[in-house]
C-alpha cells in the first residue's frame, strides 16, 4: 500500500463557525433593538446590561404615536382646561429622553384661530372624534338652547329644524369639538351654535317601494310616536311615496299636539284617498290638537285625469301652522281639503292648492241635479264644529267615542290668517285645463276674526258658473263668507 498522509479534522468547521457567529450576532442585533436585554436582565435578576447600537436609533424603536401635520383633540391636562376638545393641527413633534432611557414626546399645537400652545404631552391628546352632525343634515334646536357663542339668543328658534349649511371647529369655548351654522326652516340663520345645543330629529321610513298601505303604516307609527313625545319632528325623506286607501273613513290617521310634519322634497302620492283627523280634547274651541306645523309636502293624487282625495278635518285645536305645502288634484267634487271645525289662532301661508272637481272643467251653468256644494266647495273652509255630526259629514263621529261630550257646545272658527297662497287650475301636457282652481271661506255658519289676504285665485270654478239665485251669489265668489266683517278680505289677486 503507498503511503497516505491524512490531513487532521478540527472538532468545528470553519463554515459552521461562520454560520454561528451571524446567528448570534443577529440575536444581539435584534435584542439590542427592542431593548430586551433589560427585560431579560430582570427576569434573571441581573444587573441591567445596555447595548446601544450606533446604527438603531431610539427613534426607531420608540415612534411619536401623532405626527407633524396631524389633526389632533385635547382630551385632558389640567394645564389645558380651556382648551379641553378643542381640534387643532400638529405643527412641531419634539422628544426627550427620560431617566429610563426612553424617549417622551411633547407637540407644538396650532388651532385655526390663531392660537398656538407648545409642550402638550401625548398623554393629553387623542386622535380627533367625527363630528355629531354632517353638512346637510337636518337638525333640531334644543329647548333649552339659549345663545350661540356669539351670545346671540336662540330663544326664536327653539325647538326649531333646521339644516346644517357649514361644519367648523369649536375654539370659543372650553366645550371645544365641533360648531355649526344652520339654516331653519323659517329662513333664518343663525352661526356658531354648540354641538351640545343641537339634536337630532325623528327619521319617517317611507319607502318608495312600499305600498300605500304599507306607507300608511309607517306613519301611523311616526304619529303615535309623537303624541307620546311632544315636541317631535317627524321629519320625511326625499321621494315619491304612495299613501292612501280606499276604505279612508276606517284607514285614516290621527295627528297629534306639539308636533311637526316636515318634507324635504317630499312628494306623497294619494291612492283612492287619504284622511288624517285631529279630534277634539274637550268642549273647548282649544281643546284639540295643538301647536301643529306641517310644512314643505307635496301631496299629490295618482290619477291626474280624475283626481284623488286628501283632506285634514280638525275638531277644535289651536295654534296650526301650515306652511310651504302643494296640493295636486287632490280637492275632490264636494268635498275639502282642509275642514276646520272650530279652529283657532292658526296660519295658512305659502301654500299651493292645484285643480278642483276635474268632472265639473266643462260646467257653465248650475247642473239641477247636482248640489250647490259641488261647486263652492272650499279648499281650506273655516267651519263651525257641534254635535249635529253634519259639519264632518258623520266622519269624526262615527269614529269618535267623546264626540257628543266634545261637541256639546258649537264653536266657530276664529283667528285665522290665510295668506300669501296660490289657488290654481291644473293644466294638462297640451296646455289645456283640466281643472279649474277652488275656493276658500264658509258657506253654512259665521266665523271668528279672520283674515284672507295677499293670496292668488286664478280661473276659479264659482267665477265661470252664471247663478240665476241672488241670494246664492255670494257662494260664487273666490272668498265667500257668510258674514264678511271690515278688514277681514282685502289684497287678493282674482282671475
Amino acid at each position: 500500500m503507498g503511503n497516505r498522509r491524512h490531513k487532521r479534522k478540527g472538532l468545528v468547521r470553519k463554515r459552521e463557525i461562520i454560520a454561528l457567529a451571524i446567528f448570534v450576532s443577529s440575536a444581539v442585533l435584534l435584542l439590542a433593538a427592542t431593548n430586551s436585554f433589560e427585560v431579560l436582565a430582570r427576569t434573571l435578576n441581573l444587573k441591567p446590561i445596555g447595548i446601544t447600537l450606533p446604527f438603531v436609533s431610539k427613534e426607531a424603536g420608540q415612534k411619536s404615536r401623532y405626527d407633524s401635520g396631524q389633526k389632533v383633540q385635547i382630551s385632558s391636562g389640567q394645564k389645558l382646561a380651556d382648551y379641553q376638545n378643542w381640534i387643532g393641527t400638529i405643527k412641531k413633534v419634539k422628544s426627550t429622553e427620560t431617566s429610563q432611557q426612553k424617549l417622551a414626546y411633547t407637540y407644538e399645537i396650532k388651532f385655526d384661530n390663531g392660537r398656538t400652545i407648545k409642550n402638550v404631552g401625548e398623554s393629553d391628546l387623542a386622535k380627533t372624534k367625527k363630528s355629531r352632525y354632517q353638512q346637510g343634515q337636518i337638525v333640531k334646536l334644543k329647548s333649552s338652547a339659549k345663545e350661540n357663542l356669539n351670545g346671540r339668543s336662540l330663544s326664536d328658534y327653539r325647538t326649531s329644524a333646521g339644516r346644517v349649511e357649514q361644519v367648523s371647529y369649536n375654539h370659543s369655548s372650553a366645550a371645544g369639538g365641533y360648531k355649526y351654522d344652520v339654516t331653519f326652516d323659517d329662513g333664518g340663520k343663525v352661526t356658531d351654535i354648540q354641538e351640545g345645543d343641537l339634536e337630532t330629529i325623528y327619521q319617517v321610513k317611507l319607502k318608495a317601494e312600499n305600498s300605500a298601505a304599507q306607507n300608511n303604516d309607517v306613519l301611523r307609527q311616526a304619529f303615535a310616536y309623537a303624541k307620546e313625545h311632544p315636541g317631535t319632528i317627524l321629519s320625511l325623506p326625499s321621494g315619491k311615496f304612495k299613501i292612501g286607501s280606499q276604505t279612508p273613513n276606517k284607514d285614516y290617521l290621527t295627528l297629534a299636539s306639539d308636533t311637526e310634519i316636515r318634507g324635504d322634497n317630499t312628494t306623497l302620492v294619494v291612492e283612492g284617498a287619504a284622511y288624517w283627523f285631529a279630534l277634539a280634547t274637550g268642549p273647548k274651541a282649544t281643546d284639540g290638537v295643538k301647536n301643529f306645523t306641517m310644512r314643505n309636502l307635496n301631496i299629490k293624487a295618482s290619477d291626474l285625469d280624475k283626481g284623488n282625495h286628501f283632506m285634514i278635518m280638525a275638531n277644535h285645536g289651536d295654534h296650526w301652522r301650515v306652511l310651504n305645502n302643494s296640493f295636486t288634484m287632490v280637492h275632490k267634487k264636494g268635498s275639502h281639503v282642509f275642514d276646520l271645525g272650530g279652529l283657532q289662532n292658526s296660519t295658512f301661508k305659502g301654500n299651493q292648492f292645484t285643480g278642483y272637481a276635474p268632472e265639473l272643467v266643462n260646467a257653465k251653468q248650475i247642473d239641477a241635479n247636482l248640489s250647490l256644494h259641488d261647486y263652492y266647495s272650499e279648499a281650506i273652509q273655516l267651519d263651525a264644529s257641534s254635535d249635529n255630526g253634519v259639519w264632518d259629514g258623520g266622519l269624526i263621529k262615527a269614529i269618535d267615542p267623546n264626540y257628543g261630550t266634545h261637541n256639546k257646545d258649537r264653536q266657530i272658527s276664529r283667528n285665522i290668517v290665510i295668506t300669501d297662497n296660490s289657488f290654481v287650475p291644473y293644466y294638462d301636457s297640451k296646455g289645456n285645463i283640466k281643472a279649474y282652481s277652488g275656493s276658500v271661506g264658509q258657506h253654512s255658519s259665521d266665523v271668528g276674526p279672520i283674515k284672507i289676504y295677499n293670496n292668488v285665485f286664478s280661473n276659479t270654478l264659482v267665477d265661470r258658473l252664471n247663478v240665476n239665485e241672488k241670494n246664492k251669489l255670494w257662494l260664487f265668489k273666490a272668498v265667500h263668507l257668510k258674514l264678511e266683517r271690515k278688514g277681514t278680505v282685502y289684497d287678493n289677486d282674482i282671475d
